[in-house]
């Protein structure tokens, strides 16, 4: 038996065996869903399940609420680091003018010490610590 669905394409019609406690959870799912069938709430159940079983249209799986709170937290968080970078950039300034001042350093001298802290910084990946500088280990 061939039957049409809501886009008028033809489907076939074949039996399906379930228990009877999933033949209950259909129709009461696909009533308290809105659709208008039993067959629409299997078809929909299994285009998820595939889609699922093959790592597609990954967006189906997370609820339009987790994906708000995923993104409210995401934005917290780069709010956050925003304003901890902000301040560590003007203690970073005020120490940088507190050093140049207190030890009387030239322009020049000033750029020798950046290109110099530039390459150790990408040579340690950013790991170096002050008080390696200090002792002469890095």
């Amino acid at each position: 038996m061939k039957e049409k669905n809501e886009n008028h394409d033809v489907m076939q019609s074949k039996g399906v065996r379930l228990r009877d406690d999933q033949w209950e959870d259909c129709d009461r799912l696909y009533r308290k869903l809105g659709l208008s069938s039993r067959n629409h709430f299997i078809r929909d159940a299994m285009d998820f399940y595939i889609a699922y079983l093959q790592g597609k249209q990954s967006a189906r799986f997370i609820t339009r609420e987790l994906e708000s709170v995923i993104s409210a937290k995401i934005h917290d968080s780069e709010n956050r680091l925003s304003r901890l970078l902000f301040k560590l950039a003007v203690d970073q300034n005020l120490l940088a003018h507190l050093v140049g001042y207190a030890c009387e350093y030239g322009y020049d001298e000033i750029e020798e010490m950046r290109v110099d802290s530039i390459r150790e910084v990408k040579e340690t990946n950013g790991s170096i610590r002050a008080d390696d500088v200090l002792k002469g280990d890095h």
